[in-house]
């Protein structure tokens, strides 16, 4: 009984405590008839000579009054107490933390992916699949729930976004992001750190990213919880190669990963190279990677339980990052209810009905002398 009336009914205080008081209401009304029935309102030495008359269907049927005077309360209380509609299982995502490693290097400025039957750079086809992977389009629904950052990394890596909701500022940060020696597409100088790949250094930043989004991401937030699952996207489109350091060892790739595994990190890894060929830049040199590095890819993917793709072409890049969003997507069920505000309206006409007949039948029929 009482699962059924949770199910149908949410009320809410302080509307709660007021159906608890309206309910108290019922036996006093009753009470009261009950008296006034038994008390007489003109004393008599004897009663005798009425008792013959017999009682007339007016009097006999004056419990109306407090019967129709319960059920307005009663049906006042239904209006309270927030009927509900549905209670249907539904399947609703559960946000998860999510870092996006993307290759800023030289290399991504091969012109070898096509988007609406021109050629692009590496770089904007990738940058397109990852704007619909966040904010939804195509096949893909968008990722609104989960809290996802963008690390960069060329000579450097660097965390361009860190992880958060608000993807619309995530989206304005990955237009802006451009190849060192690149401004808005276009190549103005050649620059150094256009001709390495961090990769170990990114996946070392972008864990520490993700280690923490169980702290930072939801500091200050009231009921938010740290996120459960933690994934880093990692796209390249060549190998690990750390500009030159004698008195620092570059950190290796797959150890990075070895380590983002036992914090719980796990790590999808895309080898983006086209079916194009090579362009030249703006002073004519070649931009050729040096070959995406699959074994290695695999490993760091392997290490964490995540899996590697490659990516030769537009499509083929949006159907890894469908995959992905198919594999990082959990769903738990839960039961949803809707406040019925049809019933809560003629809950309440029906009340408001019930004590207007009460009104008129005590001013006609039913009234009293005195």
């Amino acid at each position: 009984m009482m699962s059924y009336l949770q199910e149908r009914f949410a009320p809410q205080p302080p509307f709660g405590w007021l159906c608890l008081v309206l309910l108290l209401l019922i036996p006093i009304v009753w009470w009261r008839a009950i008296r006034e029935h038994r008390r007489p309102t003109v004393r008599f030495s004897s009663v005798d000579a009425f008792r013959s008359i017999g009682a007339s269907w007016a009097v006999r049927a004056r419990f109306v009054l407090p019967l129709l005077r319960s059920l307005a309360i009663l049906a006042l209380i239904v209006a309270l107490a927030r009927p509900q509609s549905g209670g249907e299982y539904v399947d609703t995502r559960e946000g998860i933390a999510i870092q996006m490693v993307l290759d800023i290097s030289g290399s991504m400025s091969e012109e070898d992916f096509v988007v609406s039957g021109r050629p692009v750079r590496r770089l904007d086809a990738v940058k397109q699949v990852f704007r619909d992977f966040v904010a939804g389009g195509d096949a893909l629904s968008g990722r609104e729930n989960d809290l996802i950052g963008m690390t960069t990394f060329a000579m450097f890596a660097d965390t361009n976004c860190p992880l958060t909701l608000d993807h619309g500022s995530l989206i304005d940060l990955l237009d802006d992001t451009e190849i060192p020696g690149w401004v808005r597409g276009r190549q103005v100088r050649e620059d150094e750190e256009a001709g390495y790949t961090s990769i170990g250094d990114a996946i070392v930043l972008a864990t520490d990213d993700l280690r923490r989004a169980g702290t930072q991401a939801v500091q200050g937030v009231p009921g938010a919880e740290a996120a459960k699952s933690r994934v880093m996207i990692l796209l390249t489109d060549g190998a690990n190669n750390p500009p030159p350091d004698a008195n620092v060892q570059p950190p290796d790739p797959v150890a990075a990963s070895k380590v983002a595994a036992e914090l719980g990190i796990k790590i999808y890894t895309i080898g983006a190279v086209g079916s194009g060929r090579g362009q030249r830049g703006l002073f004519g040199m070649m931009r050729q990677g040096r070959g995406v590095d699959e074994a290695s890819l695999k490993a760091i993917a392997s290490a964490t339980g995540g899996k590697y793709f490659r990516a030769t072409d537009t499509q083929s890049l949006e159907t890894i990052y469908e995959e992905i969003d198919r594999l990082e997507t959990r769903r738990t069920g839960e039961r949803t209810f809707r406040d019925d505000i049809e019933a809560a309206k003629i809950a309440m006409l029906c009340g408001l009905g019930l004590m207007m007949t009460e009104l008129l039948l005590v001013s006609t029929r039913f009234r009293r002398i005195p």
